[in-house]
């Protein structure tokens, strides 16, 4: 039977993006529906999303700007879609995935497939040994500047399905809707909350930056992920030549280095004793800097090194003090245990993947709370907080594996 839609969307597409949405989970749009209930009228819901698809009569709502706090001050300015226009993004996606992410550089690692932050990292290490100096430099604001126009030229160029030219352009200028109700129209960007808005970003990218930098500074290796890169250098003259070029190339792009988060790193360690004064790095989460290490037969010396930053450290240490664990006195160890081993082991599975030992100070904090949380909880150990020490250590000794930073680390910790 032949469909008499001007645009041909298969129905199983709709329901794997709405998989998709469903496993982000995410918050509600500008119309307060849920996830939940989107679910309570599932096949209607999908059905029409299809059928406004399919027809061209599909007119994403405007998305809902929410402003949160960034890690050193200051907000972002997040835009969160409703969820059938997560669902309709996700579909779009889906079908622009396959043909542009092998188009991609190597070494663009923000939100691919097969690709990740710690990749990046691992790479970035390797490299720094080889190469000794990093420009380090970050976009100011890159989703909400990027350039409509250069980007539908971007997807015109790989995209040919027009009813996906025709939504990628509406989602692009449907306007945010702020707290207070208020729409702002959009010329610029992509609401950096989007489903599309990743994989739209990295296209835009690719050509402002990836395969420029490939044409015109091809000695020097890069990693990408979004809006915030590093690229390594032989001489302190090349790198000052090269965040030159960079800036100037994004600038030419309708993009700004930002001043405050873009400097020139030398890489210091044992056989590089050069003194500069920037010889250090954040990238991702993690700090590079020169840090002791050993060899394989056991000669200490300094290496040019990633471990988790101060930042992360400080935000990891807030959300466990978030979680007021002196106040759940009628909970047992078990159930603290099982509470936050979740968030625990993503923070060590992220963060302990290099430089393992600058995550002791987190999981002492951790410790330090439950402690505090025995001498609430037990009356002889109030005002003592030596036997609430020894009753922790012994505890982590009988059961070692109870905490995820026990196992990990042993009884050593402390």
């Amino acid at each position: 039977m032949t469909s008499t839609k001007p645009y041909s969307i298969a129905k199983r597409v709709v329901w794997e993006a709405y998989q998709l949405v469903r496993a982000n989970r995410g918050a509600a749009g500008v119309d307060d529906e849920t996830i939940a209930m989107f679910e309570q009228h599932l096949s209607g819901n999908l059905y029409k999303l299809w059928n406004r698809m399919s027809s061209g009569s599909y007119f994403p709502p405007p998305v809902k700007q929410v402003e949160i706090p960034k890690a050193k001050g200051g907000t972002r300015k997040l835009g969160i879609p409703t969820v059938a226009d997560r669902v309709a993004q996700s579909v779009v996606k889906l079908m622009i995935e396959p043909t542009l992410d092998p188009i991609f550089h190597e070494d663009s690692y923000g939100y691919r497939p097969g690709k990740s932050a710690k990749l990046a990292i691992a790479v970035t290490r390797t490299r720094c040994w080889k190469y000794d100096w990093v420009v380090e430099f970050d976009i100011k604001a890159a989703f909400d500047q990027i350039d409509h126009t250069l980007l539908l030229k971007a997807v015109r160029r790989h995209i040919k399905e027009s009813w996906i030219l025709l939504y990628v352009e509406r989602w692009l200028t449907a306007p945010f809707e702020t707290a207070d109700g208020t729409s702002l129209p959009r010329t610029r960007g992509t609401p950096q909350g989007g489903v599309v808005s990743p994989i739209l970003m990295n296209l835009f990218m690719h050509y402002a930056f990836d395969s420029w930098m490939q044409r015109t500074w091809p000695q020097s290796p890069f990693a990408r992920y979004a809006d915030d890169a590093v690229v390594h250098c032989r001489s302190l003259a090349e790198a000052e030549s090269v965040m030159r070029a960079i800036a100037a190339r994004l600038e030419e792009c309708g993009l700004t280095m930002h001043p405050e988060k873009s400097k020139i790193v030398y890489c210091k360690d044992s056989n590089r004793t050069g003194t500069y004064p920037n010889v250090q790095f954040t990238f991702l989460g993690f700090t590079f800097r020169p840090r002791e290490a050993s060899s394989k037969y056991q000669r200490r010396f300094t290496s040019f090194l990633p471990a988790v930053s101060s930042e992360a450290l400080k935000r990891m240490r807030q959300t466990v003090r978030g979680w007021r664990i002196h106040r759940r006195t009628p909970a047992t160890l078990d159930d603290l245990a099982t509470q936050y081993n979740t968030t625990i082991q993503g923070w060590w599975n992220y963060y302990g993947a290099f430089y393992r030992t600058a995550m002791h100070s987190l999981f002492n904090y951790v410790d330090q709370r439950l402690e505090q949380w025995a001498r609430r909880k037990y009356k002889r150990m109030r005002c003592h907080d030596r036997r609430s020490q020894e009753w922790l250590r012994k505890m982590r000794s009988l059961y070692p594996r109870l905490f995820v930073h026990w196992r990990v680390v042993g009884v050593s910790v402390g």
